[in-house]
């Protein structure tokens, strides 16, 4: 069995440095929707909770 060079070390921190920077940005991007009351991850469509006929 070899063993795992610096090579993965790097790829795997890099992949993982850009998956949570996608998932912050996208976070920020839906907050600055929500902000403007604007419409965010449900298509268009208005989310009417409980009490609301």
């Amino acid at each position: 069995m070899t063993e795992a060079g610096i090579e993965i070390f790097i790829a795997t921190g890099v992949t993982l440095a850009m998956t949570i920077a996608i998932y912050f940005g996208e976070r920020a991007h839906r907050y600055n929707l929500a902000k403007k009351g604007k419409t965010w991850g449900t298509y268009g469509f208005k989310y009417e909770g409980h009490g609301h006929a």
